[in-house]
């Protein structure tokens, strides 16, 4: 897609850009690579053979604004990146999928780096993530163009930091006033920051997703309550459409018409599960700005657009256009299943 003040923009992805590299530790108690109790463990000093990294893009602003794309979308993205090596690999592969770049900050500072993480992956258990974020948690809100970003029909909110401390309130008054949707996937640090800091960006939401242990502490729920207690909290927070992702347990999602759902998870083999959330969380508001408020339709969608990035190594490997999904759904049944409050026992 070009740049220009001529060009429609369907959504723009607020989140991080920043290099990802994936190495693979085996288990191995010979090199004092071992895991117990979900902790992985290895010996100070020891050296320990690994396959050869792979260096990919990451970061949740690049992984949905790049699935956006995939899915026919004018795709742009509200990013930081430094003007270094780190950078132009994230430009090279934005521009690789023709993502609107125009309110991409870049940093010249002589202190600037974009951001990295080392994702450290055990084959058959699960993987741990070192990130050194850069200038990513540094976006500027002063250096908007707001009356480019009003143009936007949506706007994607994943994870990011800010050094504008109403960054979250501006976003919410600038989307109620011109009617832009908002789907918001929050990160951790986000949802640390309470109920009262996210107020305002919650009640302007359309489209809310967040895994079971996010939403818990989001909602002050207990870590035993029952996940469809826990997403009818969230619900009631304002936003029009819920969802709680439960990994292996499944996905759970309510509407603000009383609609509440549940579909399981699809089976695979996982090599890594960094990036799934955003392949699901993209791929389900792609389908409802494509089909309609189809839910059931969306959720078959997300899920197994997120199935097939987590058999591949990398957050948007494996991702694949809505017609492609639609054909994988032809062949493979998954069953959404209608919920009501007074059946389930989830």
């Amino acid at each position: 897609m070009t740049e220009s003040d001529d060009c429609p923009i369907d959504i723009i992805s607020i989140g991080s850009a920043i290099q990802d590299v994936f190495i693979n530790v085996p288990v191995d108690e010979d090199q004092q690579v071992f895991v117990r109790s979900n902790h992985m463990y290895m010996a100070l000093g020891s050296k320990i053979n690994v396959e050869y990294p792979l260096f990919e893009i990451g970061g949740g602003g690049t992984n949905t604004a790049v699935n956006f794309s995939i899915q026919g979308l004018n795709s742009a993205i509200l990013s930081r990146i430094a003007n270094d090596r780190g950078g132009e690999e994230v430009l090279t592969r934005l521009r690789q999928y023709h993502v609107n770049t125009e309110f991409l900050q870049i940093d010249s500072g002589s202190q600037a780096h974009s951001g990295m993480s080392l994702i450290v992956n055990v084959p058959g258990h699960d993987r741990i993530v070192l990130v050194n974020r850069g200038v990513s948690h540094l976006l500027n809100f002063d250096e908007i163009n707001w009356q480019r970003l009003g143009l936007a029909k949506w706007l994607y909110l994943a994870a990011f930091g800010s050094k504008t401390a109403d960054a979250f309130d501006r976003l919410a008054e600038w989307a109620k006033k011109l009617n832009i949707q908002i789907a918001f996937n929050p990160g951790i640090s986000q949802i640390n920051m309470g109920q009262t800091y996210l107020k305002n960006i919650i009640e302007a939401t359309t489209i809310l997703v967040m895994n079971r242990t996010e939403a818990t502490k989001l909602t002050g729920s207990s870590k035993t309550e029952r996940v469809t207690v826990v997403l009818d909290k969230l619900k009631d927070l304002g936003p029009a459409i819920s969802i709680i992702t439960d990994g292996r347990n499944g996905v759970f999602a309510a509407d603000n018409q009383g609609r509440r759902y549940f579909m399981p998870c699809i089976p695979v083999n996982a090599s890594s599960t960094l990036g799934a959330g955003d392949a699901f969380a993209s791929t389900f508001t792609a389908s409802v700005i494509q089909s309609g408020w189809d839910v059931p339709l969306a959720l078959k969608r997300a899920s197994m657009n997120a199935s097939l990035v987590v058999q591949n190594p990398g957050a948007q490997i494996g991702l694949e256009p809505m017609e492609r999904l639609d054909a994988y759904l032809e062949e493979v049944r998954l069953d959404v299943e209608d919920l009501s409050p007074k059946s389930t026992k989830r």
